[in-house]
């Protein structure tokens, strides 16, 4: 990453601007993602383990870089090579951008929140305020019902929250309030990276690509309308009862630690120019959110399989000598294998997290009931966007692996909000997202041309009344989260305090509703007989 400075000293600050090179880009982002790994490693784990894992995680992070960094024979085609310029006005724009959006989203908690940041708020008081590992004592409970239910003992604390260890690290220096703070830049700067990388895929940054990408979704005001005229219950996004993916601002708002890491990992893999890095990519997705590894699981493979590929007379042809030397790399093996070992034993420490489970059609009254749902999740959560963007990628092996990833997940069901397929879409669903985004900037930048021709001007403008349709949901959660935000700080008709802090910390829940939610999802009883935390946890 440097600056370019105008030659002519007389211009402005306004014709600067910043070249970013995919090679500095891939490496910035491999920082991010790994650097709160190794936080983790050192924060939790047995000391002699903590240098062990973190030293393999660095090594592979290390030669990763080496790797990308290589030249290729055919530099035309090398994705290390390529850079964009990000202008001074875009930079501008950015810097205020991309803290209201995370405002509006609630990360940090200042704003307005969805309901998830009752959990989201105690998870990072948590790790402020205990000692690693979080460890709750259940005699420090105040509120006597939840202190009745809950009895004498101990739990420990167990989900995927590596995405919070970078501000809980400086809150235990310099408190909550600044580990609030630290959330919103750390997921300031991953949004930041994320746009990099995808102007990097683009061929150039653009603040229309920024925008379009963060107010994507699928079509859910047409279902919505739907279930509201037959007076069916419905939410914006939650039309479909099973079968449904969340637009990538309801993402922010909800999920902000698991899509922002998710989205950079996916962005990472269609810039890889090899496979033999692929290992490190979804070791690092599992470590941020188990359910997402599954879904770019397919495209990984796909990216192996494609980059091994080598031309012969004129076609390229898979030959097993080339994917067993990108498949058998310290790089894919080493780190899938540590995350697995470590995060995987977190993970499954708790075995009630999950709930609800079992093959979709165990959901359903009637088998036309599932197909009904199923052709609605197709139609308007990606299918629409399929049509448009066919053409132009109909021959990329990574479009279609997303595309049938998208097909096969709905077979199963995994907890009560299904976070199978939630989450599990993440990757496949952002791949079509990110490729429709810059469909849909080629056409917004056509139609400013004033000299285009009425058949391509009318064609361009029916692509953004397409996009404005699939932005009519995050447009409205944008607005009313400004809204209630701005009534939380300066009127008296929302108490901010009442909505965030219903739980408050897990150590000393506030509200007795929400005792059921945390004791499945969050707490680990006896902890002591679980194998993370008897042979690697300190």
């Amino acid at each position: 990453m440097k600056v370019v400075d105008s030659l002519k000293p007389e211009k402005s600050i306004r014709s600067r601007s910043v070249t970013i090179r995919a090679n500095s880009f891939y490496r910035a982002a491999l920082i991010y993602l790994s650097l709160p790994v190794i936080i983790f490693f050192i924060g939790y784990l047995k000391v002699w383990w903590a240098l062990l894992f973190s030293a393999g995680i660095a090594g592979a992070v290390l030669l990763a870089m080496r790797d990308y960094g290589k030249k290729t024979p055919d530099i035309a085609l090398d994705p290390s090579e390529k850079k964009i310029e990000i202008k001074a006005s875009c930079l501008i724009f950015l810097i205020i951008a991309i803290p209201l959006f995370l405002y509006w989203g609630g990360v940090g908690e200042f704003g307005n929140c969805s309901a998830d940041h009752r959990v989201r708020y105690a998870i990072l008081n948590d790790l402020v305020e205990y000692k690693w590992p979080v460890v709750y004592d259940f005699s420090t409970q105040q509120n006597p019902a939840v202190a009745a239910s809950l009895g004498s003992g101990s739990a420990a604390f167990a989900y995927y929250f590596v995405f919070w260890m970078i501000p809980a690290l400086f809150g235990k220096l310099f408190g909550l309030l600044v580990a609030r703070i630290v959330l919103l830049i750390w997921t300031g700067i991953g949004l930041f990276l994320i746009f990099a990388g995808a102007s990097l895929l683009y061929k150039r940054a653009s603040r229309a690509l920024f925008l379009f990408l963060i107010l994507f979704a699928g079509f859910d005001v047409i279902p919505y309308v739907i279930n509201l005229i037959t007076k069916t219950d419905t939410t914006w996004e939650g039309w479909n009862s099973h079968l449904f993916i969340h637009g990538n601002f309801f993402q922010i708002m909800n999920v902000f630690n698991q899509s922002i890491p998710g989205w950079l990992i996916t962005i990472l893999l269609l810039l890889a120019k090899d496979g033999r890095s692929i290992g490190l990519l979804g070791g690092l997705m599992f470590c941020y959110s188990p359910w997402a590894t599954i879904g770019i699981l397919p495209m990984c493979i796909c990216k192996l399989i494609i980059t091994s590929r080598t031309e012969e007379n004129g076609e390229k042809k898979l030959r097993m000598k080339p994917l067993l030397k990108n498949t058998f790399t310290p790089v894919n093996i080493i780190p899938p294998v540590i995350v697995l070992i470590v995060f995987g034993l977190l993970y499954t420490a708790n075995p009630n997290a999950t709930g609800d489970d079992g093959f979709i059609w165990k959901f359903y009254d009637t088998p036309f009931g599932l197909i009904l749902d199923y052709v609605k999740y197709v139609v308007f959560e990606f299918g629409i966007w399929l049509l448009l963007i066919y053409k132009r990628h109909r021959k990329d092996p990574m479009l279609w692996t997303a595309v049938g990833t998208l097909l096969v997940l709905p077979i199963y069901k995994i907890s009560v909000a299904n976070d199978f397929i939630m989450r599990g879409s993440m990757a496949p669903a952002f791949l079509i997202g990110l490729y429709s985004v810059m469909f849909v900037t080629d056409n917004f930048e056509m139609c400013r041309d004033n000299k285009l021709e009425l058949k391509k001007a009318l064609a361009g403008r029916a692509v953004l009344l397409i996009m404005c349709v699939a932005a009519y949901v995050p447009v409205n959660y944008v607005l009313f989260n400004a809204l209630i935000s701005y009534q939380m700080h300066f009127t008296d008709e929302v108490n901010y305090e009442d909505e965030i802090h219903k739980i408050g910390s897990f150590g000393n829940i506030i509200e007795e509703e929400e005792l059921e939610v945390v004791q499945k999802q969050f707490f680990v009883e006896d902890y002591e007989n679980t194998t993370f935390f008897k042979y690697l946890a300190k």
